[in-house]
């Protein structure tokens, strides 16, 4: 795996940028830790490759290392008895296809008493009730969170600030945390897409075996296709004319608005597990609106975790509308539409075996049923067949370690 700069250095290098010089001459109070992932998928198809939307780019074969290997290091760099400075590296395949390192933590928090705290910077986005460990493999049971739920909102990070208010309600701990800030993300064929003036709440309640979430942002929502698909029908629609003429406007641009909302709740006693989530996706343009969401329930047995998961994907709205009569520009208008819809649905059976102090080797197999005119989370070989309606099963094997 290949990964440029070497991300110690890239870690050494963001603290040094944004701590000033007398603190940076100061003995530091210094933390390190890391996290690894060696990940390998395998579909029972030859059509179809399996991919994370926004995470990485779709394998071109059946057997493909690059949708969850990943590492990672993290420090953290206290300063005085209220604050520190936390920067996170990480290496994983991207969408373009290379593994070069990526600063997806770069925060400066302050503790103003034991009750509320403030962090600005580069922030992990709290859309789901895993946001905080997405690329900590080793803190969830799966190889990987299921997309059909986590690949409905591919933004991970955003830069900017949140305050964290903490209120004891009796036996468990209400958290508050109001947030804004800017998000962009990088997607296959050059396209990319960024979430501005996002501004949300996000609420926890934690206890000793129960923790629930509820989280609701809005932001502008600006998108740049640059596949072939979206070029031809682009240029397809603007040459018919008439109100066909507007409809690349709904396409692609920087007037779109985005909600995203979920709901999540985590019943783990150390022999029964279960984990529910349910998203929503509102956008007016670009993307389409969908919902979605996950149960897992699993069972402990000594070093073995074994968990069995339903989730679901379905799309609200379509991107666009639009009455086209040609027959090649409609065929060309319903392909692009599909390959923006991830639809599907799936059961995984897994299982979990934490063989080690901060090591763990998880396997599961997937049988998803991808919606018709639906890619669902996979990229077919040609993408004017796209393989809606079919089945596809996916075995995965992933060893996960912390340190």
């Amino acid at each position: 795996m290949k990964a440029r700069p070497h991300l110690a250095a890239c870690l050494v290098a963001a603290l040094g940028a944004v701590l000033p010089a007398q603190l940076r001459a100061e003995a530091p109070d210094f933390h390190l830790s890391g996290f690894a992932t060696v990940g390998a998928l395998v579909t029972d198809r030859s059509d179809v490759w399996a991919y994370r939307s926004g995470f990485n780019k779709p394998g071109r074969n059946r057997l493909d290392f690059g949708t969850d290997t990943l590492v990672g290091v993290q420090g953290s760099l206290r300063v005085g008895q209220a604050s520190d400075f936390t920067v996170q590296a990480v290496s994983s395949e991207t969408p373009h296809g290379d593994y070069d390192p990526r600063i997806a933590w770069a925060f400066w928090r302050y503790n103003v008493n034991a009750a509320l705290t403030l962090r600005a910077g580069r922030l992990r986005a709290p859309f789901f009730m895993l946001s905080d460990s997405l690329n900590v493999n080793y803190a969830y049971p799966w190889v990987r969170p299921p997309q059909e739920v986590y690949g409905l909102n591919p933004f991970s990070e955003i830069d900017g600030a949140d305050l964290l208010l903490r209120v004891p309600a009796g036996a468990l701990e209400l958290e508050l945390k109001p947030y804004f800030g800017n998000g962009r993300i990088d997607l296959a064929d050059d396209s990319r897409a960024t979430l501005r003036d996002v501004r949300g709440i996000n609420v926890a309640l934690s206890g000793v075996h129960l923790s629930a979430h509820l989280s609701h942002g809005e932001g502008r929502l600006h998108v740049k296709w640059g596949d072939d698909g979206y070029r031809a029908v682009a240029a397809g629609l603007t040459q018919a004319g008439g109100a066909l003429a507007g409809v690349p406007a709904q396409l692609a641009g920087d007037e779109g608005r985005a909600r995203f909302s979920s709901a999540g709740l985590q019943w783990d006693d150390g022999r029964h597990l279960v984990i529910a989530e349910a998203v929503q996706r509102r956008v007016n343009r670009y993307v389409n609106s969908a919902q979605a969401w996950q149960l897992t329930v699993g069972q402990r047995s000594g070093s073995f975790t074994h968990f069995l998961t339903l989730a679901r994907q379905r799309q609200d709205r379509p991107v666009a509308r639009a009455d086209i009569a040609d027959p090649a520009l409609a065929a060309g208008f319903a392909a692009f539409l599909a390959s923006r819809n991830e639809a599907q649905r799936s059961v995984t059976v897994g299982t979990r075996w934490d063989f080690a102090r901060n090591a763990a080797f998880k396997a599961q197999l997937s049988r998803a049923r991808i919606d018709r005119d639906a890619w669902g989370s996979f990229f077919p070989g040609d993408p004017r067949q796209p393989p809606g309606g079919h089945r596809v099963h996916v075995l995965s094997l992933s060893l996960d370690v912390v340190f």
